[in-house]
C-alpha cells in the first residue's frame, strides 16, 4: 500500500512540473479569459452582418489561438526546466531530503552518549555542518536551476555559518599568532650581520609581548585537544615559505582551520563552548523582547556559546524551509516527509 501511495505521490508531483513557476502561465490563462469574455460579450451585442463582428471574431480566434499556444509552450518549458533541475541538483536535493533523518539520528546519539558539545537540535546542526556545506556551496555553481527563495535560503545559512567561523576566529587568532610567531621564530636562521643591542623600550615591548603570548596560550590549557591541534597546524603553516605575506595570511588560514576541525574533528571544542537549545531560547527571548537590553557577555565562554547556538538553530529553520520545498519533488518527496510520518 505505501509502494502505491508513493508511486501515485511521484505521478502527482511529476506533474506538477507543468505548473512550476505557476505565475507566467496563470498570467496568460487570466489574461486569455478576460480577454475572450470582454470580446464575446461585444460580439453578442452586435449584428452578425456589420464589419465589426467580422472583425472581433477574428480577433476572438487570434487571441484565443495565440494565448492557448504560449500556454502549452510554456508548460512544456516548465516541464523541460524542471526535469533537467532534479537532474542537476540530485546530490543536493538528496542532502536536504534526509537532513531530518540525520539530524534525529544525531540527537538520539547525542542524548545516549551524552555529547560534550551540548544537546538538542541545535547541537545536532553543528555536528551535521560537514554534510550540509559543502553541499550547499557546490549547488549555488548551479543557481540557474534554483529557484529564488531556496537561494536566499541558502544564502542565509551559509552567511549565519560564517558567523560562527568568525566566532571562534575571535576567541583563537592571538593564540594561533603568537604559536605561528613562536615556531618562525624557532625556524629562522641566524643572521651572519651582529645586531644592534636594543633599547631599553624595545626589550621591554618584546618581553611584554612574549608574556601576552605566554599567557594567551595558557588560557587554552584547560583545552588541550584544541591547543595541541592549533600547536600542530602551526608547525605545518611553519613550513610555508616565509616571504612578506606570511603573518598576513595566518588568519585567513586560521578561518581554514576552523572549518577543518568542524568538518573533521568537532570534539577539539568540546568545553571550550556548548551550543544548546536552551541558549538558542534565551537568546532569541532578548532580541525579541525590546525591554531587554542586550546581554554584557564579561565571559567568553558564555558568549560563544550563545552566539553559536543562535547561528544553529538560524541554519535549521532555514533547512526546514528548502526541506519543505524539496517534498513537492518527486521521488524525494518520501524521504522528506520523514517528521511526518513518524509522528
Amino acid at each position: 500500500m505505501e509502494k502505491i501511495k508513493s508511486q501515485i505521490k511521484n505521478i502527482i508531483y511529476t506533474t506538477g512540473f507543468l505548473f512550476r513557476p505557476i505565475t507566467p502561465v496563470a498570467f496568460s490563462f487570466t489574461f486569455l479569459l478576460i480577454s475572450s469574455a470582454l470580446l464575446i460579450f461585444i460580439i453578442f451585442n452586435l449584428d452578425e452582418s456589420t464589419k465589426a463582428y467580422q472583425v472581433l471574431l477574428a480577433i476572438l480566434t487570434g487571441i484565443t489561438a495565440s494565448l492557448l499556444i504560449a500556454i502549452m509552450m510554456e508548460l512544456y518549458n516548465n516541464y523541460r526546466f524542471n526535469v533537467k533541475r532534479q537532474r542537476e541538483l540530485r546530490k543536493f536535493f538528496t542532502t536536504v531530503a534526509s537532513y531530518e533523518i540525520n539530524i534525529d539520528s544525531i540527537i538520539k546519539s547525542n542524548t545516549k552518549y551524552a555529547s560534550g558539545l551540548g544537546s538538542g537540535r541545535a547541537c545536532a546542526v553543528f555536528c551535521h555542518l560537514n554534510k550540509i556545506i559543502p553541499s550547499l556551496r557546490e549547488v549555488l555553481n548551479k543557481r540557474e536551476y534554483l529557484y529564488q527563495a531556496e537561494i536566499e535560503e541558502i544564502d542565509n545559512i551559509l552567511c549565519e555559518y560564517n558567523d560562527v567561523i568568525k566566532i571562534i576566529w575571535t576567541g583563537l587568532l592571538t593564540t594561533f599568532m603568537g604559536l605561528v610567531a613562536d615556531e618562525a621564530e624557532n625556524g629562522f636562521e641566524p643572521q651572519e650581520e651582529q645586531k644592534e643591542p636594543q633599547s631599553a623600550k624595545e626589550s621591554y615591548d618584546e618581553s611584554e609581548s612574549i608574556e601576552s603570548t605566554k599567557l594567551n596560550i595558557e588560557s587554552l590549557n584547560d583545552y588541550p585537544s584544541l591547543l595541541e591541534f592549533l600547536e600542530k597546524e602551526a608547525m605545518r603553516y611553519d613550513k610555508k615559505d616565509k616571504d612578506t605575506t606570511f603573518y598576513d595570511e595566518a588568519p585567513e588560514y586560521l578561518e581554514y582551520l576552523i572549518e577543518k576541525a568542524i568538518f573533521l574533528d568537532r570534539n577539539v571544542f568540546e568545553g571550550y563552548f556548548e551550543v544548546t537549545d536552551t541558549r538558542y531560547e534565551l537568546v532569541k527571548g532578548k532580541t525579541k523582547d525590546p525591554e531587554n537590553e542586550p546581554a554584557d557577555y564579561n565571559n567568553k565562554y558564555e558568549f560563544q556559546s550563545d552566539m553559536i547556538s543562535l547561528a544553529c538553530r538560524n541554519i535549521d529553520k532555514s533547512m526546514t524551509k528548502i526541506q519543505r520545498r524539496v517534498k513537492k519533488e518527486p521521488y524525494f518527496c518520501v524521504i522528506a516527509s520523514y517528521k511526518e510520518r513518524n509522528r
